[in-house]
């Protein structure tokens, strides 16, 4: 019996173990076992691929949750082909979660010392696009992984252990010690500094600009390095001959003082007299000034000469004809000018209230300048008389006195005896010659007729 009980016994291990193996070698190995209470992933779940850079201590079967909630798990964890530098997780998840193109995953830690598990969020600084499909890829710019705490407290402990602490005594002595009683200078600096760091920060874009044109004034200057090098190479030519010229310079700076002496002194001495003829420009400027309307409707007529207004009305084409009439006859032109016209008369006008002859607000007024009555004076200087012969003056006009011009005699006198008979006949009876051509110029003058 005890026998059959032993072999009864060795029967049921070994089937359990064969049950074991089969089990087994269908899941590939226990990692690929599901845990027991994992997420229901369906009947049709999707597949996910996901890049880290590093997976910690991740492993699969993990969960994968969204909010706190898992909806899949972790399939496989492999090497991408890039040279092996980035970790490629391979997920499952559930095909009713919703997640858009562009979510991010992280390897997060369920407690302190809890297990790892893949988080799946939505973006946070920009907008949600699309939505997650069986095959995507999770690229590794949207995916980061928790600090863990072991490299923390290895980074305490050597801080710790064989660290700086012993060297941070002094330093915290020796700020305590100069900011001992100067907590309000302290804090007075540091409020500066906030303020200067923030008046930097508002202009950050201007200081970018100024920047940006430094670098694009640099490249130019680079650009030109010849140039520049040229120009430095001609300085010490251009220097030695200032230094060759210095005597001139000084001695022109000194005439220039001299000069400006001298200015000043006159400005001083002719002050009145400057202040004098500015008064007396002022009633000819106010008189312009009142005239400004009229002025500039009369520079309205100025292109009308010699067209008139309206010309392009019967103008043929692009040309038209001019036909001028031009006076170049001295005379006319000296009596213009008022050239032997005499005396000015005032004459009253018809209409309206007659105005003085002299504006009494002229300063030049009461002997001190033009007077009415005064002769006209010629515009031109009179030209020496040449010797005409044969020219006799009319009557009523005789020379002045002391001044006898050759060839030129008065009416009603002998040319031979130089006494007048008042027939204006010459000694052999003739009549006096017919007037030259130069006759009435010479009346202007005031030098009589000529030949």
């Amino acid at each position: 019996m005890s026998g059959a009980k032993r072999m009864g016994r060795t029967g049921v291990f070994g089937a359990a173990a064969c049950v074991v193996a089969v089990t087994v070698t269908g899941c590939g190995g226990l990692s690929d076992v599901p845990l027991p209470g994992g997420a229901d992933v369906g009947s049709d779940p999707i597949r996910l691929s996901i890049q880290f850079d590093d997976v910690l201590d991740l492993v699969p079967q993990s969960s994968v949750k969204v909010d706190g909630v898992p909806v899949g798990r972790v399939e496989s964890i492999s090497v991408a082909s890039d040279f092996g530098w980035t970790a490629d997780v391979g997920i499952v998840l559930d095909s009713s979660v919703d997640l858009p193109a562009n979510a991010l995953a992280s390897v997060e830690q369920s407690s302190l010392l809890g297990e790892k598990f893949v988080q799946l969020t939505p973006p946070e600084d920009e907008p949600p696009t699309g939505r997650l499909a069986d095959g995507d890829v999770i690229p590794l710019d949207r995916t980061r992984h928790a600090t863990e705490l072991e490299p923390v407290l290895g980074a305490l402990s050597l801080l710790l252990n064989g660290g700086g602490v012993g060297q941070l005594a002094p330093i915290v002595n020796e700020l305590s010690t100069a900011f001992d009683g100067r907590e309000g200078t302290t804090r007075s600096l540091i409020e500066q500094a906030e303020t200067l760091i923030t008046g930097l920060e508002q202009q950050r874009d201007d200081i970018t600009r100024a920047l940006d044109g430094l670098d694009e004034l640099t490249v130019r200057v680079a650009e030109q390095n010849d140039k520049i090098a040229a120009v430095l190479d001609e300085l010490p030519v251009a220097t030695e001959v200032l230094e060759q010229q210095r005597p001139q310079l000084t001695q022109l700076l000194g005439q220039l003082d001299r000069l400006g002496t001298a200015g000043v002194d006159v400005l001083d001495q002719s002050k009145e007299d400057l202040i004098a003829d500015l008064l007396a420009l002022r009633p000819t400027l106010q008189a312009l000034a009142a005239s400004g309307d009229d002025l500039v409707e009369a520079l309205s007529f100025v292109p009308t000469v010699p067209f008139p207004d309206g010309v392009e009305k019967v103008a043929l084409g692009n040309s038209v004809n001019l036909f001028l009439l031009v006076d170049l006859q001295i005379g006319d032109a000296l009596a213009a000018l008022g050239v032997g016209q005499g005396d000015p008369v005032y004459r009253q006008p018809k209409f309206g209230n007659p105005k003085p002859l002299v504006d009494p607000s002229n300063p030049y007024y009461d002997g001190n300048g033009p007077a009415p009555g005064w002769p006209t004076v010629s515009l031109l200087p009179v030209l020496p008389t040449p010797r005409l012969p044969g020219v006799t003056l009319p009557e009523g006009v005789s020379l002045p006195d002391g001044i006898e011009i050759p060839g030129v005699t008065e009416a009603g006198t002998d040319t031979d005896t130089g006494t007048g008979t008042g027939t204006g006949t010459d000694t052999d009876g003739d009549e006096a010659p017919p007037p030259g051509p130069l006759e009435g110029l010479l009346n202007q003058l005031g030098l009589g007729g000529g030949q």
